[in-house]
């Protein structure tokens, strides 16, 4: 598959770096820093295949003779992967000393940068500072604070910033061959990362785990301090960086859905993006004033806000639920989605309040919202 057709989101960047190239202005060292799966190293690896006129080439531009790519799963990068000398094949240095053999160029890619060792990432600043003529060198990292200020100021930061939840469900569908029922579930949940939502739709069990924490945010509703704090020991991660990453990624799906709410909320359904829970979004749309809604998302950014910061993960849950949920003015309880979807590990459930449960009462409603989303 070429290196283009699973590139989302980033055209406009990969097409201003082309021209960057063509007239001859392109830098030598490019680091593209943005959230994990949100397509980094596939724009580089589209940039280089670009540099190199690589797109013909017999095998596709991984095979191309002037591309060195490293994007292994090893947990850490030595230095051995970096100097010249490699005992077990070409190392990032001996690949850059070399000629090109087809045109001008060599091109180095380097996925998630921030692996790197303190010796690796040393032996790199040499290379970064000194590049060979004719090279390029692609660096990605989601952590770009982890390498060296040193490499970090030689390079040339290109910020890949969040996709469209519905580009990313036309891409699953179009470019992966995802069913269409699973896209609309997995896209929203993505949190703007194609990566992501591909794993979400095609990794066994991935995707009902992440629904699993939507739905018992939905399920709370009504059921005051109880059911909030019962919901908060449920869906809340542990603390640490992986902690913090998991609590971000189910705050961002909550902040999507009520963000859907608001939408039908003011009479524009059409712009909502989680289509397979309407009945849900109409539910709160029914129940809720829009100032309400508004009012919930906000809670919800600023608990993301305290997360990434460092608060303690379960109580930053704890405190949001109880605040959304053991008011008079909670959210309704919701039912499930209708329709079970049968994904990649199983059924999947659509949540909202365990079936049989009652809708708390209401003062007098305003009429549905209308159809769409």
């Amino acid at each position: 598959m070429a290196a283009t057709e699973q590139l989302i989101g980033h055209e406009a960047v990969l097409r201003r770096l082309e021209r960057a190239a063509g007239a001859g202005a392109l830098g030598h060292a490019i680091l593209f820093t943005g959230p994990e799966g949100v397509g980094k190293t596939t724009t580089a690896l589209a940039l280089a295949a670009h540099l190199l006129d690589a797109a013909a080439w017999p095998g596709g531009p991984s095979a191309h003779p002037d591309l060195w790519i490293e994007d292994s799963e090893a947990e850490n990068l030595s230095i051995e992967r970096v100097r010249a000398g490699g005992r077990d094949g070409p190392t990032l240095q001996d690949f850059l000393a070399l000629r090109p053999y087809v045109g001008r160029r060599r091109v180095a890619v380097l996925g998630r940068a921030e692996r790197l060792t303190e010796q690796a990432a040393n032996s790199l600043l040499k290379t970064v500072e000194e590049p060979p003529p004719g090279t390029h060198l692609l660096l990605s990292a989601a952590h770009f604070e982890r390498l060296p200020s040193t490499v970090l100021s030689r390079c040339e930061v290109v910020v890949l910033g969040p996709v469209s939840a519905a580009a990313i469900a036309d891409w699953l569908t179009a470019a992966n061959g995802v069913a269409p029922e699973l896209a609309s579930l997995a896209a929203p949940l993505s949190a703007g990362r194609p990566g992501r939502a591909l794993r979400l739709a095609t990794e066994e069990g991935a995707l009902n785990a992440e629904l699993a924490a939507l739905d018992a945010f939905l399920a709370a509703g009504g059921g005051g301090v109880g059911a909030a704090l019962t919901t908060a020991a449920a869906v809340a991660p542990g603390a640490g960086a992986e902690g913090r990453e998991r609590g971000l990624l189910t705050l961002a799906a909550w902040a999507a859905f009520a963000r859907d709410a608001a939408c039908y909320s003011a009479g524009c359904p059409e712009l909502a993006v989680w289509s397979a829970y309407r009945p849900a979004l109409e539910r709160w749309a029914e129940d809720l004033a829009p100032s309400r809604i508004v009012d919930i998302l906000d809670r919800i950014v600023l608990a993301s806000e305290a997360v990434a910061t460092y608060a303690q993960p379960r109580l930053a849950f704890e405190a949001l639920l109880v605040d959304v949920f053991a008011g008079a003015d909670s959210p309704p309880a919701v039912p499930a989605r209708s329709g079970g979807l049968l994904g990649p590990g199983g059924p999947v459930s659509g949540g909202g309040a365990p079936a049989g449960r009652p809708s708390r009462p209401r003062g007098a409603r305003r009429a549905p919202a209308r159809a769409g989303g």
